[in-house]
C-alpha cells in the first residue's frame, strides 16, 4: 500500500486524555448514527490537535447512506459567524497520511460548508481537486495516480482527469515525459502531484520529478557522484499531450541554494535528493511564477526559461531585506493576486515547519505585496493572514485561497484542518475531515459549482410496518440521492402497486444529499425537480413486501 508523505505522521502537538475521551465517546456515537454532523466543543480562539494514541481508534466517522454505497468522512464543523460566509463548496481530497487506514473515504469529495455530501468521486489517491475555466465551460479538474512512499516520498506519477458539469469525463491528460525514477519504474503517467493548474489559454501546467545523476560535493558530506531530484515543469496542450514549454530546476539553481539537508539521500539513484521540491506553477504574464518549497524561494521565469527574479523568503533574495513577520519557509501553493507595471502582490501558504524543522512559527497564510522590477530600497509590504489566537503548525502541503468575498480559505495540508476567514482575519468557518497526520488533503478549496449528473438519480426502498390509509398495504421506506447533484430543489413521487401501473403522487422537500421519504408503494420512482422543471427519473424500485 502506498500513502502520501509518510513523513508528516511526525508533529510537535499531542493529545491530552480529556481529548481522547471525546474520541471515544464520538466512536461509540458514531456506531449509532452514522449521520451524525459533529460540532467541536473546544474554545473557538483555541486551536486543539486530533490524534488518536492506538490504531484502533485511528478511522475517523464516516457518513452512510442507503441509496449509495459513499462514504465520505463527518465534518467536525464550527461556525462562527455564517452572515460572512462566502458562498461555495468545499474541495477536498482526503487520503491517509501514514500506514494506518484513517479515513473511510479517499479520493476527490465536494461537501458543503454544513457537511452535507455532494460529490463522491472514485476511491483513489488524489489531489488538486477544483474547478477551471477550458474551452468556455467550467470544468473540475483533479490528480490521481501513484504516491511515492519511503525513503522518495513527496511527490508522485500520475494523469489529470477534467470533467464536465454532467461529470463526464472530458479529458485525461497522460503525459510521458520519459522520466529516471529511483526503483527504474516506468510509470505509464508521469504527472507529479504537485501541480496541475489549467491557464487561461487551454493549457495545462504539471510539475515532473526526474531522477538525475549531479555533483553534490558541494553540500556537506554529499558525494561528487551524486543524485538529485531535477525538478521540472511542463506547459502542455492537454488534448494533443504536446510540450509547449519545458523547464528545469537543475539547470538554473545550483544545490547549494537548498535549505534542506541531504539525510542520507543522494548516494545513488535509489535515493535523489530532493534538493529543490517544486510544488506551485502558474502563468504570470508571458512567464512563470515558480515555487520552490527546499529553497525557500519564489522564482519569475522567463519566457525563455531564464529566472528574472528570485524572491527569497530567507533574505528576500532581490527584493532586499523582508519585512518583519514576512519571511516564510517550506511554503506551498504561491499565487498571484494583483500585478500592474509597478507592483506585485501574491499569496502563499508558509508552512514555517517541516519534518526536519517543526519550530514555533505557526503556519500562516502570507500576502506580500512587491515592487516591480526588484528594488531593495522599496519595501516589501506583508500581511499575516490567521489569526495569533488560533494558530496550526502544518509541515507539508497546505493551500491558501482569496475568496470572491474577499474572505479567505486556507487547506492545512497533513493537518486535516480547512478553515474560512474574514478579509479581517476573522475566522468565521473551520471544518475538520481527520485526524492530524493521519488524514490529509493536500490542497482544499471553497468555490461555487453546479452539477447535473448525466447519470439517473438512486433510489432504494424496503417496506416498513406501517399500513398505508388509502390502499390498506404496507408502506414503504424510500431513499433517494443524486450524486453530484447541486441545485435539485424537490423529488416528483410516482409510486403503483407495479412498475407499470405508477402514478404521481405527491412532492417532496429535497432534504440534503440523501432524501427519506415514506410512499404508498410497493413500486417506487422519482424525478428531479430543477430549476421548477422536472429532470431525470430514477430507475423503478419495488420493495418486497
Amino acid at each position: 500500500m502506498l500513502w502520501l508523505f509518510p513523513d508528516a505522521i511526525r508533529t510537535k502537538q499531542t493529545c491530552s486524555a480529556d481529548v481522547y475521551v471525546m474520541h471515544q465517546l464520538r466512536w461509540v456515537l458514531t456506531a449509532f448514527s452514522a449521520f451524525v454532523i459533529l460540532v467541536r466543543t473546544e474554545s473557538a480562539d483555541k486551536y486543539e490537535p486530533r490524534a488518536f494514541p492506538n490504531a484502533s481508534s485511528s478511522l475517523w466517522p464516516y457518513q452512510t447512506f442507503k441509496s449509495a454505497p459513499f462514504n465520505p468522512p463527518v465534518l467536525e464543523i464550527q461556525t462562527f459567524d455564517s452572515q460572512i460566509l462566502s458562498d461555495g463548496l468545499i474541495l477536498i481530497t482526503p487520503n491517509n497520511g501514514s500506514p494506518e487506514n484513517a479515513t473511510k473515504k479517499t479520493g476527490p469529495v465536494i461537501m458543503t460548508d454544513k457537511g452535507e455530501l455532494v460529490w463522491s468521486g472514485p476511491d483513489i489517491v488524489s489531489a488538486n481537486l477544483r474547478t477551471a475555466d477550458f474551452e468556455n465551460d467550467t470544468i473540475l479538474t483533479y490528480w490521481s495516480g501513484t504516491a511515492t512512499a519511503q525513503p522518495n516520498s513527496g511527490h508522485g506519477y500520475g494523469n489529470v482527469t477534467f470533467l464536465d458539469a454532467s461529470y463526464n469525463e472530458v479529458l485525461v491528460v497522460c503525459p510521458q515525459f520519459n522520466l529516471v525514477t529511483p526503483d527504474n519504474i516506468r510509470y505509464p503517467c508521469e504527472a507529479d502531484i504537485h501541480e496541475s493548474h489549467v491557464t487561461n489559454r487551454d493549457t495545462i501546467i504539471v510539475s515532473a520529478y526526474n531522477a538525475t545523476p549531479t555533483d553534490l560535493s558541494v553540500l556537506d558530506g554529499g558525494p561528487k557522484d551524486g543524485w538529485v531530484f531535477d525538478c521540472l515543469f511542463y506547459e502542455l496542450d492537454p488534448r494533443t499531450r504536446e510540450v509547449l514549454f519545458r523547464w528545469s530546476a537543475l539547470e538554473h539553481v545550483p544545490v547549494e541554494a537548498t535549505k534542506y539537508p541531504l539525510r542520507g539521500t543522494g548516494a545513488n539513484q535509489s535515493i535523489p535528493f530532493d534538493y529543490f521540491h517544486i510544488n506551485s506553477i502558474v502563468l504570470l504574464g508571458d512567464g512563470y511564477l515558480v515555487n520552490s518549497r527546499h529553497t525557500f524561494s519564489v522564482y519569475l521565469i522567463s519566457p525563455t526559461g531564464e529566472i528574472e527574479w528570485t524572491l527569497s523568503g530567507e533574505d528576500g533574495g532581490d527584493f532586499g531585506t523582508l519585512p518583519k513577520n514576512g519571511q516564510f519557509a517550506w511554503q506551498h501553493h504561491v499565487r498571484p493576486r494583483a500585478s500592474t507595471n509597478t507592483s506585485l502582490t501574491i499569496t502563499l501558504f508558509n508552512n514555517f515547519n517541516s519534518e526536519v524543522s517543526n519550530g514555533s512559527s505557526p503556519s500562516t497564510g502570507l500576502e506580500l505585496l512587491l515592487p516591480l522590477p526588484p528594488n531593495s530600497s522599496v519595501p516589501v509590504v506583508h500581511e499575516d493572514l490567521f489569526v495569533a489566537d488560533a494558530p496550526v503548525f502544518a509541515e507539508t502541503q497546505g493551500s491558501l485561497q482569496i475568496l470572491p468575498n474577499g474572505n479567505f480559505f486556507e487547506d492545512y495540508g497533513q493537518i486535516s484542518l480547512v478553515r474560512e476567514w474574514s478579509s479581517e482575519g476573522v475566522l468565521a468557518w473551520s471544518g475538520r475531515f481527520g485526524a492530524d497526520n493521519l488524514v490529509q488533503s493536500y490542497r482544499g478549496f471553497k468555490t461555487e459549482w453546479h452539477g447535473r449528473p448525466a447519470s439517473p438519480p438512486s433510489l432504494f426502498v424496503e417496506s416498513t410496518d406501517s399500513t398505508s390509509n388509502t390502499t390498506g398495504n404496507r408502506t414503504v421506506d424510500a431513499y433517494v440521492s443524486w450524486n453530484g447533484a447541486t441545485d435539485v430543489t424537490a423529488w416528483v413521487v410516482y409510486e403503483g402497486s407495479s412498475g407499470q401501473e405508477l402514478h404521481r403522487s405527491n412532492q417532496v422537500v429535497y432534504q440534503g444529499f440523501e432524501t427519506n421519504f415514506i410512499a404508498n408503494g410497493p413500486c417506487v420512482q422519482v424525478a428531479s425537480i430543477v430549476d421548477d422543471e422536472e429532470g431525470l427519473r430514477s430507475p423503478i424500485t419495488c420493495a418486497a413486501l
